[in-house]
């Protein structure tokens, strides 16, 4: 069986339809149809359910594309393997972060990867757990971070990186009622919260931790812009609730206080996300590791406000 094959399966099994995957593939449809029904002929099996509106995998398909993915994974692998043995680390990554990261986290990675591996371009994008998801799925990005309550695609694997506290973001002026542990939101009740989009897996996270605890909130204002939030809740009673590393700029307690929340605390684990048949390049393993490092280091600053 060639590898070319399995790509043309993996991609018809991934689109749900002929057409789609000659779309991604750059391929006719016709020519995918023929490499899948070889398979299919050639051991008997039927992997596909066909239909007007698409394909259905059936149970032979599901287990064969789990063992399919293994394979192309492995001759990536060892492509990658070669040009480390033959030449110094090259190339082009393109890596999605959450605005989390951005903020706090990505500043030094970008420094010590550009001194370190001065021969790799690198593309950062910025975007919300479900947008960075679909770009890993359709191979656009090498790999993404995302909260571990992201629920994952079949075609996805994925990496703990670590967790980390969610904390109360207010104004200087706001009088918050604390104990050695952190804010405690039940004695500020009602709230004027601002919130992510309901997209946003960090927005249900959320809004279970209120409803749990019996946190009243008088009004939610929706902002998925992460300069806007911060500016309102500066210069107003609005208050906001943000991962504890998204708030290192303002432990100084210049512009804004911060402190996690208490009584109980409220977490939140990052992860992550690659393509289950497509391993990290030479190139982008290197980026994850940096990564990884940085992270290692924010989460061992506790989110208080110094003033």
């Amino acid at each position: 069986m060639k590898l070319q094959q399995l790509r043309y399966f993996a991609a018809v099994y991934e689109q749900g339809s002929f057409s789609a995957a000659a779309d991604k593939v750059n391929a006719t449809q016709s020519g995918l149809s023929m490499h899948v029904s070889q398979i299919e002929k050639r051991y008997g099996v039927t992997l596909f359910l066909r239909s007007s509106v698409g394909v259905t995998p059936t149970e032979a398909g599901r287990s064969f594309y789990l063992e399919a993915v293994k394979v192309l994974a492995a001759a990536i692998h060892a492509e990658d393997r070669l040009q480390t043995l033959s030449k110094s680390v090259v190339g082009h990554i393109h890596v999605g972060l959450m605005p989390t990261f951005t903020r706090s986290v990505l500043t030094p990675v970008l420094l010590r990867f550009a001194k370190e591996y001065p021969e790799v371009r690198l593309s950062i994008s910025e975007a919300y757990s479900g947008e960075l998801a679909a770009e890993v799925s359709e191979g656009r990005l090498d790999f993404a971070v995302v909260p571990a309550s992201f629920e994952l695609q079949e075609s996805l694997v994925s990496k703990r990186m670590g967790d980390d506290r969610e904390c109360l973001v207010c104004g200087t002026g706001l009088k918050v009622p604390m104990n050695s542990n952190g804010a405690l939101l039940k004695q500020m009740s009602p709230l004027r919260l601002v919130l992510p989009g309901k997209a946003n897996a960090r927005r249900r996270l959320i809004e279970n931790y209120l409803m749990v605890n019996q946190i009243e909130v008088s009004d939610i204002m929706e902002l998925d812009t992460m300069h806007g939030t911060l500016g309102l809740v500066a210069n107003s009673e609005w208050v906001t609730i943000l991962p504890g590393i998204m708030c290192q700029p303002d432990l100084d307690g210049t512009r804004r206080k911060v402190a996690p929340l208490a009584d109980p605390p409220l977490m939140v684990d990052y992860m992550r996300i690659e393509s289950s048949k497509r391993p990290l390049s030479i190139a982008a393993q290197p980026f994850a590791d940096i990564l990884q490092e940085e992270l290692n280091s924010a989460l061992e600053i506790a989110p208080f406000s110094r003033n």
